[in-house]
């Protein structure tokens, strides 16, 4: 399949590194220094110890070309800007949205092109413009959002592979809101108390935040307290060593997903109800504050 990959961060770089083995890759990135970088020595792929060098096609966002399927890869936050881009493209088009929260889901309705959203397991670091750490393998799961069951069966059966797995699930809103739940405990925790997601079963004071949020959450999407709160303990027990992408955007004074995750959060329920939410919500965008 010829397929674009948009966004250059540790995703975009892992997506590409792997989907070039057996399609035509386009990576589209914002800066002309990291487009110029990988068309020059491709992306650096580390894995358990090995080095796998990617030769990979890439242009800038604004150059942004027609192909099969486009991957969106950048945060919440650059979605606005992206959207008029994506309007123009055929209804042919296939768009995977690959974000955490569901502060967009109100967004893409009403592009033209055939829709999907999906969550990534894998973990991943980007550790300079070209080189990519796959630190956590996992899938993709991908999940219709404005088209059909067959069409996402017939984008899996395309995209699956033994080393980079993607699987079809039938219910959007179940799928994104399982990942909510991860995002709106782990991430915030991580990055307010800078620490590994093992804190979160360590560390007895974080884990008593951690099952005050889970609760908040649950409540807000409908989930049962227990059921999420195993959820959470098993995530975090899997990706202990792993660093949260909010953890690491704090670290690199970037600009969080906070308002996508816990932000939705506080737009779905009521503040008073969901009090350390509320918190961990302004605790996040203090840290962003002070990192500017």
């Amino acid at each position: 399949m010829n397929i674009a990959v948009i966004g250059g961060g540790s995703l975009g770089l892992l997506l590409s590194s792997y989907l070039t083995e057996n399609h035509k890759v386009t990576l589209y990135v914002r800066r002309a220094e990291q487009r110029d970088l990988i068309l020059t020595k491709g992306i650096s792929l580390k894995k358990n110890g090995t080095t796998k060098l990617a030769k990979v096609a890439c242009a800038l966002i604004d150059d942004l070309d027609e192909h099969d399927v486009y991957f969106i890869c950048v945060k919440q936050t650059h979605i606005d800007r992206l959207l008029p881009a994506l309007e123009r493209l055929p209804e042919t088009s296939k768009i995977v949205f690959l974000q955490n929260g569901m502060g967009h889901i109100n967004k893409i309705d009403r592009l033209r092109a055939e829709v999907y959203v999906g969550v990534v397991e894998h973990g991943a670091t980007r550790t300079s413009d070209r080189e990519v750490s796959h630190l956590g393998v996992g899938k993709i799961k991908i999940s219709p959002f404005k088209t059909t069951k067959d069409e996402t069966a017939l984008l899996e059966a395309n995209l699956d592979e033994r080393d980079f797995p993607v699987e079809t699930v039938d219910d959007w809103e179940a799928l994104l809101k399982a990942k909510l739940l991860i995002n709106a405990v782990i991430n915030p925790l991580t990055a307010l108390f800078d620490v590994h997601n093992g804190a979160i079963v360590e560390n007895a004071h974080i884990k008593h935040l951690a099952q005050k949020l889970t609760e908040e959450t649950s409540q807000v999407l409908g989930f049962h307290y227990d059921e999420a709160w195993q959820h959470v303990m098993l995530v975090a027990e899997n990706t202990k060593e792993n660093t949260s992408s909010m953890r690491a955007d704090i670290l690199n004074r970037r600009e969080t997903e906070i308002d996508a995750i816990s932000g939705y959060l506080l737009q779905q329920g009521n503040e008073r109800d969901i009090p350390y939410t509320s918190f961990i919500y302004e605790a996040i965008l203090a840290l962003e504050e002070r990192g500017k």
